[in-house]
């Protein structure tokens, strides 16, 4: 109950002290100040009472004036809560003035009974103002004063006439007084001030980090763009007849992606140096809104995503800068794409509103609604998502942490505002508002239909089994038909848009290799590594991860997390080609490792691997039951706890062999040693490994070994 009523206490002292925008600088000046100024009515309204009761009644009246000046001053301050350096400089001059009128009708310093102090502390308070050089002068006015007291000492005939007792005492009273609040104000202005010189401290360290967090993430946002135009321009340069529609249509959608993301640096870096101007045209919004959202929807499709315009108005005619509106309404659609799922919707809204919202000028305004269905926006980072370089950790993906940061510049450079409406799970609604004029010289911006990037189907993916299965989870559309471009014709290849929707398509398919890249939504390269390398169904998958990131700490994350190569964007075609066959090379050796000496002894204690044990408990299995004719695959299963198809899928994968084969070539390596260290006929030998056919058996020895029983026997 106290905590609350000292919380409420807070936050009714705080309402009624700062303004909105106060930095911590103002914010000191003013506690400091309201505490001297309250201080000073409370020991006023003491010393009053104490002259009441000595019946001095001309130094009470004196003490009212005291008492009702700091009074108004407190309640004009609390009405207007700013210029907090001319109350401070106000109160402390009248201090002195009134020291010196106190002196003079006491009857000189030494008859005042402690009035000279109530000066000295001005002088000394003056040591916490914001800027101590603009307040000499207070040191000048007050000694100023005491000198003048002193050549008028011979003729001052006091109207207040203290005995000696009652002097001393008040002369003790006054300087202890003083001292004490010397001493309170300043130590509370020295502890603050050191915390807020670490609260500066920390706040330079975070803007460091988050510079070079968004140096970093603007680098990965540039190189995702380079890897498409580099290796499209390679493909070209060695089959410049193959598919070249394609390679310039994706070559030119991320040169101007780059394009925009230069103009926004440019734009910051004006911005910062308080140099970004508007450049105002009068056109058909509605036609120009068209144009831009035409623009985003290849890039929609390749995400099964679609796209939505609708306004309310055929035509709105108003100023606006064509560049900044460009960029202020694409970054609202990239990261409305960029965030929601496939299968999702992602609209732009035009609508005409009679008048502005209270913080806009008044008249008519532009509503700009980009609204979709994706993962939405924590409520926690509401306040903070239009901040530069603040980024959401929820969202492992690309970007650099300016674009909704530049969204609301430009919105503030156009006189407008932009708002969030959010709700995690169910998508985010970004509106800007924009006040409507219809000022500048009027212009056609688009004169012609928008031309659509039409991009031929990829070539057919092939389907033979001996090709190795390839599945490739990336959500950038470009980067994936840049891959998909020089990997179809030797890899049967499945694609993941994202790292949740890869996990499950590498358990479901089991493929040969993985490639991901890391900064990807739902979940991030590294989570999927650690998820499929801890699963026994997909650990001996060999992952490639594909980043941006090139730092020595980002490849050592991506290499602990399971993977087992680490390529930077924009990495060369026949490295990625290299690596690839590289990696599947090492798991057909290990396959040809795996198979071999299967009925060898098996060792004291389970091997260390993940794919070892799995084998290890496998063979274990075996060895206990291959005798029983009716042990197979259902046994086995039952044994080891794991579906028919997993099992299937594992042994293919570790050993190139499904269960099946498995089991009878582990029942014929035993047989082939009973043939060679026994004199069991082959029927005795068949039976013995579980066969219930001798001829089958032969021909399945035959099949296996490249020789009959009988002869394995003689041998």
């Amino acid at each position: 109950m106290n905590d609350l009523r000292l919380q409420t206490w807070r936050q009714w002292r705080n309402a009624a002290i700062y303004a909105p925008g106060d930095d911590e600088e103002a914010i000191l000046s003013k506690t400091v100040w309201v505490g001297i100024a309250v201080s000073s009515l409370v020991l006023g309204l003491i010393a009053g009472m104490v002259y009441a009761c000595m019946h001095f009644m001309f130094l009470v009246y004196l003490m009212a004036v005291f008492c009702g000046f700091f009074l108004v001053s407190l309640l004009l301050f609390l009405r207007v809560r700013a210029h907090t350096e001319w109350f401070f400089i106000s109160t402390e001059v009248f201090k002195i003035l009134f020291s010196f009128v106190a002196v003079v009708f006491t009857g000189g310093i030494l008859n005042s009974g402690g009035f000279v102090f109530l000066g000295m502390a001005g002088i000394f308070f003056a040591l916490v103002f914001p800027r101590p050089e603009q307040v000499r002068f207070l040191l000048l006015l007050y000694l100023g004063t005491v000198s003048l007291e002193a050549i008028l000492q011979p003729w001052l005939r006091p109207v207040v006439q203290f005995s000696a007792g009652q002097n001393l005492v008040l002369f003790v009273l006054y300087f202890m007084v003083s001292l004490l609040s010397l001493y309170f104000f300043v130590r509370i202005y020295v502890r603050e001030r050191v915390r807020f010189r670490q609260v500066e401290a920390e706040k330079l360290r975070a803007l460091d980090h988050a510079r070079s967090q968004f140096f970093s993430n603007i680098s990965h946002e540039f190189r995702t763009p380079l890897t498409v135009i580099l290796g499209m321009a390679d493909q070209i340069r060695e089959a410049p007849s193959r598919y070249v529609a394609e390679k310039a249509v994706l070559i030119r959608r991320n040169g101007k992606k780059l394009l925009r993301l230069v103009g926004q640096l440019l734009d910051l870096s004006r911005l910062e140096a308080g140099a970004l101007s508007v450049h105002y045209v009068q056109s058909d919004l509605v036609l120009e809104m068209k144009y831009l959202l035409e623009s985003f929807h290849s890039l929609a499709e390749a995400k099964n995503i679609r796209l939505h315009f609708s306004s309310a108005s055929k035509e709105i005619w108003m100023d606006f800068d064509p560049e900044k509106l460009e960029h202020l309404v694409g970054n609202l659609l990239d990261n409305a794409i960029k965030y929601t799922p496939a299968g999702g919707e992602v609209r732009l809204e035009l609508e005409r509103l009679p008048s502005s919202p209270p913080s806009l000028e008044p008249g008519p305004c532009l509503l700009i609604r980009a609204r979709d269905t994706g993962i939405g926006i924590p409520p926690q980072h509401w306040e903070r998502i239009f901040d530069r370089y603040y980024q959401v950790g929820e969202w492992p993906t690309e970007g650099a942490g300016i674009g909704l940061a530049m969204a609301r510049e430009y919105a503030h450079l156009f006189g407008g505002r932009i708002e969030l409406d959010s709700r995690p799970g169910e998508g985010s609604a970004f509106s800007v508002y924009l006040p409507l004029r219809n000022r500048a010289p009027v212009q056609f911006l688009s004169a012609g239909p928008p031309v659509q990037e039409e991009e031929p189907a990829p070539e057919a993916v092939p389907g033979a089994s001996a090709v190795p299965r390839l599945l490739l989870i990336e959500d950038n559309p470009d980067v994936v038909r840049y891959l998909q471009a020089f990997l179809q014709k030797d890899y049967n290849l499945i694609t993941a848009f994202d790292g949740e929707e890869g996990i499950n398509r590498a358990i479901e398919r089991v493929p040969d290799i993985i490639i991901s890249d890391i900064m990807m939504p739902k979940k991030d390269g590294l989570e999927v590594c650690r998820a499929l390398k801890g699963d026994f169904r997909t650990n001996h998958i060999p992952i490639i991860l594909l980043t941006a990131k090139t730092d020595v700490d980002s490849r050592i994350r991506g290499l602990e997390s399971g993977a087992d190569a680490y390529l930077a964007k924009p990495f060369h075609r026949q490295e990625l080609q290299v690596e690839l066959r590289k990696l599947i090379g090492l798991r057909e050796a290990l396959k040809r490792k795996f198979s071999q000496n299967l009925a060898a002894p098996l060792p004291e204690s389970k091997p260390p691997g993940l794919n070892e044990r799995f084998l290890y408990e496998v063979r274990q299995c075996l060895e206990r039951h291959y005798p029983e004719e009716e042990f197979g695959i259902r046994a086995l299963c039952a044994q080891l706890g794991v579906s028919r198809t997993q099992l299937h899928r594992k042994l293919a994968a570790l050993t190139g062999q499904p269960a099946s084969h498995f089991i009878r070539s582990f029942r014929l390596e035993k047989a082939r040693q009973l043939l060679a260290s026994s004199r069991m006929t082959i029927a005795e030998a068949a039976y013995a490994v579980g066969f219930k056919d001798p001829y089958y058996f032969s021909r399945a020895f035959t099949r296996e070994f490249g020789l009959p029983p009988s002869e394995a026997r003689e041998g």
